[in-house]
């Protein structure tokens, strides 16, 4: 009998261990996937906040999926955007399994699991892709990659589906979880406002540089017309007047009224024709067209010492060379806006132009003697702000993803400087503008 009692207390005993053994093994696992979340959680918080800084699309593309990919532990993955224009979902970035063959590549809205998901904008666990009738086999006749096992979330912004984000295969061969599926999806809803964002960045870029080459067409063309059309009248007067001062000078009877006239009228035509040519450089000087930047602000300053309206000087400092027609003439708009606010408003009596390379950049100065102005008061102005150009300036400065600024105070003169990172060269940097 106490043999027969001490038997089931030992099996009582045996299967209490079990049970413990067997919920430690639970706990144990609870917790590793508890701590496998949270630091997914964590890696993808760092990752979001780093999206958020990026403003051109395709850097900031590739960056989400290889973050997916990276704490989802897969294989490889895509990432899919909708064509407004077609309403195809096109193949964005694809990374791994060979996938290059894709990029680019188009399918229907509805077709296979990503379609699926946009169309339903709900995310997807597949863990037997081949029993999945969905799935788009034409995918891995292209790329030779066998997917066994998919992930798949929509791209949401504002509520509005904009494509999809899939990763496939887990390198531990494990399937995919909820708990993936709830980190994905909460990614994918921070990615998808950043991709937003980079495309609003992306249409403002656009909208701006259509509406510089469209100003710039308006100037070429209103200079054409300056030159074929007053220039040539102005011209024709003056030789006229002169031709009839010759003339006069032969048949001098009766003639001395029309005489002092004619000698009144060449003075004013003379200067007509110069305010006319020099609109026609501040235009768009021919000279910035041929021989470049540097040569076409030493002519400039040179028209503006003609002017007599005050004392100029140019220095230039280890650069010479040519750089693109556009980053030019945003320049050298900059540079003319910011003088003529100083002719115009500054009461300036000297002005000094600097251009310098430093660093791989190209520092621009302007600055001026003159009554100087409170910026952060100007700044709060929107009117007078737009009313000396400091608008277009900041823009065209980045247009050319330059830095610009400005520095004054009342009664000590302003410093105007523009900072432009220009092309990558052999050659080392050492010019250096103070200031």
């Amino acid at each position: 009998m106490v043999i027969a009692r001490e038997n089931v207390l030992n099996e009582r005993k045996e299967h209490s261990i079990e049970e413990l053994l067997l919920e430690n093994e639970i706990l144990r696992a609870e917790n590793k996937t508890a701590k496998e979340r949270i630091s997914a959680l964590r890696a993808l918080q760092q990752v979001a906040q780093s999206l958020v800084s990026e403003l051109n699309l395709e850097p900031l593309l590739k960056n989400i999926l290889r973050s997916a990919i990276a704490v989802m532990d897969a294989s490889a993955g895509s990432l899919l955007l909708i064509d407004p224009a077609t309403d195809e979902l096109v193949f964005e970035v694809i990374e791994g399994g060979g996938g290059e063959a894709l990029q680019g590549q188009r399918m229907a809205k509805d077709k296979g699991i990503a379609g699926w998901v946009v169309t339903n904008r709900r995310p997807l666990i597949v863990n037997d892709v081949d029993k999945y009738e969905r799935h788009y086999k034409g995918i891995e006749t292209d790329t030779d990659f066998k997917t066994d096992s998919l992930l798949c979330v929509p791209l949401l912004a504002k509520g509005k589906v904009i494509g999809a984000l899939e990763v496939l295969n887990k390198r531990s061969g494990e399937n995919f979880n909820d708990d993936n599926l709830d980190i994905l999806t909460t990614f994918a809803a921070q990615s998808a406002m950043a991709i937003e964002n980079a495309r609003l960045y992306r249409d403002l870029r656009e909208e701006r540089d259509r509406i510089a080459a469209l100003e710039e067409e308006v100037r070429k063309r209103l200079a054409r017309d300056l030159h074929d059309g007053p220039a040539q009248l102005l011209s024709a007067i003056i030789m006229s007047v002169q031709f009839a001062q010759e003339i006069l000078t032969r048949t001098p009877e009766k003639l001395d009224k029309l005489r002092e006239e004619l000698e009144e009228l060449e003075p004013l035509a003379t200067k007509a024709l110069h305010q006319v040519r020099t609109m026609l450089f501040d235009l768009r000087p021919v000279i910035l067209e041929t021989r470049g930047l540097a040569p076409a602000l030493e002519s400039y300053v040179k028209r503006l010492r003609l002017a007599n309206d005050f004392a100029v000087s140019l220095e230039v400092k280890d650069f010479s060379e040519r750089l693109d027609a556009k980053t030019e003439a945003a320049i050298f708009s900059i540079v003319q806006e910011a003088v003529g606010n100083a002719r115009k408003h500054a009461h300036a009596s000297h002005l000094e132009l600097g251009i310098a390379r430093h660093d791989g950049n190209l520092v621009v100065t302007i600055r001026d003697d003159g009554q100087g102005f409170d910026v952060a008061q100007l700044d709060r102005s929107y009117d007078q702000c737009g009313s000396l150009g400091l608008l277009n300036m900041r823009e065209r400065a980045e247009m050319l993803n330059g830095e610009f600024s400005i520095e004054s105070a009342v009664g000590q003169g302003t410093l105007v400087k523009l900072i432009v990172p220009l092309p990558a060269s052999d050659g080392t940097d050492s010019g250096e503008l103070e200031g």
